[in-house]
């Protein structure tokens, strides 16, 4: 590894960024990252890898064409990683606008600012197996046609063929990671992950139940801090693509309740399915098949759903 080597993670304080931070770090990368806010509470990931002190953090509340090509500018980055915006499902049919905005508008200024600054910068750009949506496949590769279901899958899509555009038209060294569900206790607390594991955590005999919307849905779960090593392998190698990324294994949210439950000892029944919290369009079923990851890279997630439920449940962060 080049010491002289610089990234540029633009969305530093989430679950990926953090973990993305502390694995260059390790590398012996200089590490730079964006948030939308400074406050110590915002960085709370950060501080649990206990890598707070070793990156430079920039605000970047409001965006800007012209902030973000001075900043390209002033870090001159060998790579940027683009994992910003609003991450949450759910959260996406409260307000399109601001999921739409949040996961591309930056994305935009980056490619851009790449083009006219330096075309040698390697962009990593964050997607999601939201894009597929519902389809007659279970298991989605890179030839999957997109059928987003959700604004949240919308504006990832829109995301994907922007990052794509850009490589292909312009030349910028381009990939696109297409990431399936993938877990871990930098979780925040309104993701359905984190809430089963924090009820569990903290019940107690007599507590009101867990109340959940559609626990029938599979899924292809993995462990995020094992997706940053392949999201950096993607950006640093010159193989500029488009990859799924994820386990190849479908389970069901319910199996990961169960594995929660079975663990601190708690009676199935004291999971409640509520209609009021399922979603007004869900996948039913989905999974990654990494094909194209495993012979581009040889890799292989070594962690398994009941894994990743007790790392959770026991706050391992690695």
């Amino acid at each position: 590894m080049k010491k002289n080597n610089k990234a540029l993670i633009f969305g530093i304080s989430g679950q990926d960024g953090a973990y993305l931070a502390h694995l260059l770090l390790k590398k012996k990368y200089r590490v730079y990252g964006t948030t939308r806010s400074k406050k110590k509470n915002n960085l709370k990931n950060l501080n649990s890898l206990k890598i707070n002190k070793n990156v430079k953090i920039f605000n970047l509340n409001n965006v800007y064409q012209r902030k973000i090509s001075m900043l390209i500018k002033q870090v001159s980055p060998s790579e940027i990683y683009y994992l910003a915006g609003q991450s949450s499902v759910g959260a996406s049919f409260e307000d399109p606008i601001t999921t739409y905005i949040s996961n591309n508008l930056s994305l935009f200024y980056i490619l851009e600012g790449v083009r006219n600054i330096n075309k040698n910068i390697k962009v990593y750009n964050s997607t999601s197996s939201e894009c597929f949506g519902n389809n007659k496949k279970i298991y989605c590769d890179e030839e999957t046609v997109f059928n987003p279901v959700s604004p949240y899958g919308r504006a990832k899509t829109f995301g994907f063929w922007l990052t794509k555009y850009y490589r292909e038209m312009f030349g910028i060294k381009a990939s696109n990671g297409i990431l399936f569900n993938h877990e871990s206790p930098l979780r925040k607390k309104n993701f359905v992950t984190q809430k089963i594991v924090n009820y569990a955590r903290n019940y107690k005999r007599g507590d009101k139940k867990l109340i959940l919307g559609n626990t029938n849905i599979y899924r292809d779960w993995g462990w995020a801090n094992e997706y940053v090593e392949i999201i950096h392998r993607i950006n640093f190698s010159n193989k500029n693509d488009d990859y799924v990324i994820g386990t190849g294994k479908c389970r069901s949210l319910l199996d990961f309740v169960k594995i929660v439950f079975k663990e601190k000892k708690i009676p199935n029944n004291m999971l409640k399915n509520s209609k009021k919290l399922e979603r007004p369009n869900e996948i039913k079923k989905i999974a990654a098949k990494n094909n194209k990851l495993i012979k581009s890279f040889n890799w292989k997630p070594k962690y398994t759903l009941n894994d990743i439920a007790l790392k959770m449940l026991n706050k391992e962060f690695f």
